[in-house]
């Protein structure tokens, strides 16, 4: 996602945190709010190129499972970044800048596990380069599923995640903790094949129809 995304992924999160868990995010964060934390992880990524295989992970679009030796060598992938990050939080001994970068990238990775584009490869760049007509002008998949339609959705970030609270169910938050980090990913996955790619047509450049819009809109929201 882009910054509106990851705002919105941590708005919803901190209203479900038990006051303890909230607390201490925002103890390591010190002057730095949650939201402004969820996109740190992209702007660190400019001076730091090295991080930028962090944020997804290459599996391809025809896969049904993950195969870590092509989607995440060295482990440099979403999933085993999180994983990582998530250790350093859980270390009584880690220092508490180091907690505070493993919070942060924490934040911005489950954000970005669930933007289904990140979890794919179908010789794009993760539709970076696969060129769409959105709004009558050409654009990347990737940007479209990243910013444009959730902006299409609503441009307010913290009035989305009150729209987005207030339909969350008891059962829903049940479901959605279940699984592993790689189940996730695979949920994205799956969209992806599904419909981030599936529904798209065969087009150079594809056109993104109102159906496509409307269909992608739900699953955006949901994920």
């Amino acid at each position: 996602w882009g910054p509106e995304g990851h705002e919105i992924v941590i708005i919803v999160a901190e209203h479900y945190m038990r006051p303890t868990t909230a607390t201490r995010m925002r103890e390591l964060l010190g002057t730095e709010s949650p939201e402004e934390a969820s996109v740190w992880a992209d702007e660190y990524r400019h001076d730091h190129r090295v991080t930028a295989p962090w944020h997804y992970i290459d599996i391809p679009l025809a896969d049904s499972k993950i195969d870590f030796t092509r989607a995440g060598p060295s482990g440099n992938c979403v999933v085993a970044k999180t994983e990582q990050f998530l250790t350093v939080l859980r270390d009584p001994n880690a220092d508490k800048n180091a907690k505070a970068e493993a919070l942060k990238f924490v934040m911005h990775f489950v954000g970005d596990l669930h933007q289904p584009l990140h979890d794919e490869d179908n010789d794009d760049k993760g539709g970076n380069i696969r060129h769409v007509i959105f709004e009558n002008h050409t654009d990347n998949l990737h940007w479209v599923w990243d910013v444009g339609l959730l902006q299409h959705i609503n441009r307010n970030p913290a009035t989305f995640a009150t729209e987005l609270e207030n339909r969350i169910t008891h059962q829903d938050q049940a479901e959605w903790q279940k699984g592993s980090i790689e189940d996730w990913a695979m949920e994205g996955h799956r969209l992806a094949q599904t419909l981030g790619y599936g529904d798209l047509g065969i087009g150079h450049p594809a056109i993104i129809t109102s159906a496509y819009e409307q269909r992608a809109d739900q699953e955006i929201e949901l994920q």
